[in-house]
């Protein structure tokens, strides 16, 4: 039976860990020294790479395509697929505000519904999972920068690390539905909807990379903090995540204006008080 540590001892040691990536070098797209591991999800197989104890899979998708008639909508499912798909490169970077391009990550593609998974084993263990929402204040930021290269975290904590990219800035949290109708009514909430549909993916196929549905925990720092927060809020949509562990920026200030959208996608007829949101710090 795979090992469970304590949540206050992981949560005190896990910020180190990710920031341990900084040393690690970038695991090169190909992942040449891996040796090949197939895993299957609810549309299909993938192969990824088992390198120093820690199975590795990039660029997996968890939501169909995000351009043309889907931008500004909720995300949709991913096709399935036939054979087995190579998850050996991370996916697409969503498209930065302005300026804040990083270098050494991978580009820019609006069809960036990917996410990566870390695990010490696949298809074995109720492990727990970690699901890492990046910073960048919903404007920038990516799960595929070298410093959420989760193999240390999973390895040193015996968990399944997951990072994802999501929507941001214009393409994620603008209201259209004044002017292009209903059916853009959760346009404001498109980036948070990709979350949620992450997490559903993650509920759905976890177990198949060793980790326990019924054991996720999200976390972020930054935005990603504020991220952890609003979907505290988003109860219909996060009643599967027992545990929220925001780092910095989880402040829930909210306004109507600009969160009603998330609220209204969440199901909620009527916004939380910041007062009824219990911050876990």
């Amino acid at each position: 039976m795979a090992r469970v540590p304590s949540r206050r001892a992981f949560v005190r040691n896990s910020a180190a860990w990710l920031a341990v990536g900084y040393a690690t070098q970038w695991i090169g797209d190909a992942a040449a020294e891996g040796v090949s591991v197939i895993a299957p999800t609810s549309f299909g197989r993938v192969r990824g790479t088992a390198n120093s104890g820690v199975n590795i899979f990039k660029g997996i998708p968890y939501g169909g395509p995000t351009g043309g008639k889907n931008r500004f909508m909720p995300p949709t499912k991913p096709l399935p697929w036939v054979d087995v798909r190579d998850a050996i490169a991370y996916g697409p970077t969503a498209p930065q505000a302005i300026g804040r391009a990083r270098r050494g990550v991978p580009p820019e593609g609006e069809d960036c519904l990917v996410l990566n998974v870390f695990t010490p084993a696949v298809g074995s263990g109720r492990r727990p999972v970690m699901v890492w929402l990046h910073g960048g204040g919903f404007s920038y930021g990516t799960g595929s920068d070298a410093i959420l290269e989760g193999s240390n975290l999973a390895r040193a904590g015996d968990v399944v690390v997951v990072t994802i990219n999501h929507r941001l800035n214009v393409f994620g949290y603008t209201y259209v539905g004044e002017e292009g109708g209903h059916d853009f009514a959760q346009s404001g909430a498109a980036g948070m909807l990709d979350i949620v549909a992450a997490l559903d993916w993650v509920h759905d196929n976890i177990d198949r990379f060793g980790g326990d549905p019924n054991l996720v925990t999200i976390f972020g720092q930054s935005g990603g903090g504020r991220k952890v927060a609003t979907l505290m809020a988003m109860v219909k949509r996060t009643r599967r995540i027992p545990a929220h562990l925001p780092r910095r920026g989880q402040e829930p200030r909210f306004s109507a204006d600009c969160c009603e959208p998330c609220f209204t996608a969440s199901g909620q007829d009527q916004l939380r008080s910041p007062e009824s949101v219990r911050i876990q710090r």
